[in-house]
């Protein structure tokens, strides 16, 4: 089977998996032999306004270059943004590898998270107790402002991580920093543009030093 052939072998998945997800989910599939022609196809496109001929995005090279990098066969559940909408999106891509091991095409899965945030302010606003108190501790208006940029988003995975470790970050160890941010790129934080600067001022340590961490993953 030639190189085009199991790219292309992937298209019945294209439309199967977008009947499955849903009309939030954008399904794409890229040859990545041609950058400038990448995408061979896509369902519910309206999420990014692209269509079926239209370049490898920046952030779509970088998770390859990613792939590329951790030999892994797939990454789930890491953060995007649509480049048209400037929606927040819950990616996940497949890497179609030829007989050697390279990567010639990507299945990617983006989901728009904003229709589940509205559905989870409403939630949160219908089972607070008060104006003030909610599950959790914070009323629905905090919660949808707490997701209100891709930064706060960020924060919350970071806090995520070191509230796992429950150590005052400036007590870490070199190692127990390093995992942290470990996870952190594991989850996709640093495909996103001002993350490093964000989560080197959390930790207390200088962005070089998160450069330093990444290149040893």
């Amino acid at each position: 089977m030639s190189p085009e052939e199991k790219v292309r072998s992937y298209l019945p998945l294209i439309d199967f998996l977008a009947e499955v997800v849903g009309p939030f989910s954008e399904v794409v599939l890229h040859d990545v032999r041609d950058k400038e022609h990448s995408l061979v196809a896509i369902r519910n496109g309206q999420l990014s306004g692209r269509e079926v001929g239209a370049p490898m995005t920046d952030f779509a090279s970088r998770i390859l270059e990613r792939g590329e990098h951790n030999g892994k066969n797939f990454i789930t559940n890491y953060l995007g943004k649509a480049g048209s909408s400037g929606k927040f999106l819950k990616s996940s891509t497949y890497f179609i590898r030829d007989d050697d091991g390279t990567i010639i095409g990507m299945l990617g899965i983006n989901t728009d998270l904003s229709p589940y945030w509205e559905v989870q302010r409403v939630m949160e606003h219908f089972l607070s107790v008060d104006d003030a108190i909610s599950i959790g501790g914070k009323s629905g208006a905090d919660a949808s402002e707490k997701r209100a940029s891709i930064g706060d988003m960020v924060q919350d995975l970071i806090t995520g991580e070191l509230d796992a470790l429950d150590v005052d970050p400036a007590r870490l160890t070199f190692e127990e920093k390093k995992e942290v941010v470990e996870a952190l790129n594991d989850k996709g934080v640093f495909l996103l543009k001002g993350t490093i600067s964000e989560v080197a001022q959390r930790l207390d340590v200088s962005e070089q030093t998160i450069y330093r961490y990444l290149k040893k993953f």
